[in-house]
């Protein structure tokens, strides 16, 4: 029997995985394959409702289900965590020793927020990317603030490009409803040039910033904070003062990663862009979060590569000699506060482009927090299909190096 194993049930692994056995029903069905999905986690988290909980004070159990509930019966969960990957031997680790031997491997295994990184920013910051419960300190200090400065700041690598811009216009939004506005500084300071790196994207968000009084800092790289002084100072040699400051920390790869010493000291696992597949392996991928690419980590992200690598995988198992390369598809939604919202599109090669904010746009993305749920089971995808087109390109190699080993 042939074994697919997928380390991993968040966004990317639970939508490959149904994908996966939605493609290769008959396999599975007829006791040819096998895919086994390893997650440890008692409960999957949709996390951009982190910000929903975090500025709009939503409650989290809107925000989570059991894993249980989102695999197809075809996939096998083993509510184990993984200790070890060994690519050379194609096996995982798990369970303290036991070990699994694989056809195919997908690491989805995400990233990790980890303010400890810069010194004092973990004792000194509030964030709302950890977790779910991180995110219910960020709206319990929001909704006690008064008067004062609020700093917004993001470290690098992080995921989700827009959050921390959608953080300072959900702020402002805020203290205006709140009718405490005019007491409360709001400070964004950005380690990028502008106010968002894709130029497009800035050229609509920093008008805004100014015009609600939203005074942003760029190339303001975070070195480290001083929690007494309540001051965060850069590399470049500035200083902010805060009275409360709600980081973006820096995120690295999952402890497993470094681990198996597949992704280097930050954890990231050098992936080809296109193929997926981690580099120098035919039988292994990376999707998401815990990949190299350079690209947004974010959840649309690990969804469009997912199926991109179902498609990839089916095509080694049946032989076809085709080749399905992601093309770097992202379509991020980005609120803007006031019932506005735009959305960051590209690819590879095409750059996220100026666009005007609507209320049409905001209405989209609070709909895909309503949809998130079926969009995993891969119900919804012919109608992304219909209206967005494949994620990837397809290529037919005619040597048949595509061919399963």
């Amino acid at each position: 029997m042939r074994r697919i194993a997928i380390i991993g049930a968040g966004t990317g692994g639970t939508i490959l995985a149904n994908a996966l056995a939605k493609k290769l029903r008959t396999e599975v069905r007829g006791g040819r394959l096998e895919i086994v999905v390893f997650d440890g986690s008692e409960s999957h988290i949709y996390q951009p409702g982190n910000i929903d909980i975090a500025f709009r004070g939503a409650n989290p159990k809107a925000f989570r289900r059991p894993p249980t509930q989102l695999l197809s019966r075809e996939v096998k969960l083993l509510k184990s965590p993984v200790s070890r990957i060994d690519l050379e031997n194609r096996a995982v680790i798990y369970d303290g020793g036991a070990k699994m031997g694989y056809d195919y491997l997908v690491v989805a295994t995400g990233s990790i927020a980890a303010p400890e990184i810069i010194p004092g920013l973990a004792q000194a910051s509030l964030n709302f990317h950890r977790s779910q419960e991180d995110a219910v300190r960020v709206w319990e200090a929001l909704s006690a603030f008064r008067r004062g400065r609020i700093v917004v700041l993001p470290a690098l690598p992080h995921k989700c490009p827009p959050s921390p811009v959608e953080a300072v216009f959900l702020i402002d939004e805020l203290m205006r409803k709140r009718s405490i506005r005019k007491d409360v500084e709001i400070i964004y300071a950005t380690p990028y040039t502008r106010a968002y790196p894709a130029h497009g994207i800035a050229d609509v968000v920093e008008p805004e910033m100014e015009k609600r009084g939203i005074t942003t800092y760029t190339l303001f790289n975070i070195d480290y904070v001083d929690p007494a002084a309540k001051k965060v100072y850069s590399l470049e040699g500035e200083e902010l003062a805060y009275d409360l400051l709600i980081a973006i920390p820096p995120h690295r790869g999952a402890d497993v990663v470094i681990a198996s010493g597949i992704g280097g000291e930050e954890g990231w696992i050098p992936t080809d862009k296109h193929t997926l597949k981690i580099k120098g392996h035919d039988d292994a991928y990376a999707i998401g979060d815990a990949t190299d690419i350079p690209i947004s980590k974010s959840g649309v992200v690990a969804h469009l590569e997912a199926i991109t690598t179902a498609e990839s995988i089916t095509s080694q198992i049946h032989g076809t000699g085709k080749v399905y390369l992601y093309n770097g598809r992202i379509n991020c939604p980005l609120e803007m506060g006031g019932r506005k919202a735009v959305f960051v599109s590209g690819t590879y090669v095409k750059q996220p482009e100026r666009q005007n904010p609507s209320t049409t746009k905001y209405l989209m993305k609070r709909l895909f927090n309503r949809l998130y749920w079926t969009m995993l089971s891969g119900a919804l995808e012919p109608i992304f299909n219909i209206y967005l087109g494949p994620p990837y390109e397809v290529k037919v190699v005619a040597d048949d190096a595509n061919k399963s080993p």
